[in-house]
């Protein structure tokens, strides 16, 4: 698919969370239920980093279950001072996964300019097994709604647990 439609809510929502966590990056996911509505959920930055991020496994966990039967649709992060192209961590990243079924989107919003720029990309494909090709796909906006919620670590009996909280 050439093209990402996201609704204007999550796209406003991103280059919040964006720049609410700076100086470092932020990181999130987009899912999308078996009956095709979307949830936007911001994620922990495990890295605390302003070129990197990780989200914390029990987030991405607790993501996979709550989209049960329907697919992650894309992950997002920033970039503080560089373009929102995907950068060589990115495709480090992305070569690991390289060959997962419906593989996701990738958006990246850049704080680098005002106002923020925010593109969708495949990194998915390449030529050979060990290697992705990264190409930039059209961000269409929608006005439909869809889910914000925000994910926060906490513990609980000397055990990390997943907080989630509706935006």
């Amino acid at each position: 698919m050439s093209k990402l439609e996201l609704p204007q809510v999550l796209v406003d929502e991103m280059v919040a969370h964006a720049r609410e966590d700076l100086p470092n990056e932020c990181c999130g996911v987009i899912g999308r239920a078996a009956d095709g509505s979307l949830t936007l959920w911001r994620a922990t930055n495990d890295e605390a980093s302003p070129w990197r991020f990780n989200i914390p496994p029990q987030q991405v966990m607790h993501m996979d279950l709550a989209i049960d039967e329907g697919d992650w649709l894309v992950i997002y992060h920033s970039h503080v001072a560089s373009e929102a192209r995907p950068s060589p961590t990115d495709l480090r990243i992305a070569r690991l996964h390289k060959g997962a079924a419906e593989w996701p989107y990738w958006v990246l919003v850049s704080l680098a300019e005002e106002p923020p720029s925010v593109r969708a990309w495949r990194i998915d494909e390449g030529d050979d097994a060990d290697s992705v090709t990264p190409k930039e796909i059209d961000l269409l906006i929608s006005d439909d709604s869809a889910e914000r919620k925000r994910l926060d670590m906490t513990e609980v009996d000397g055990r990390p647990r997943v907080l989630e909280t509706p935006l």
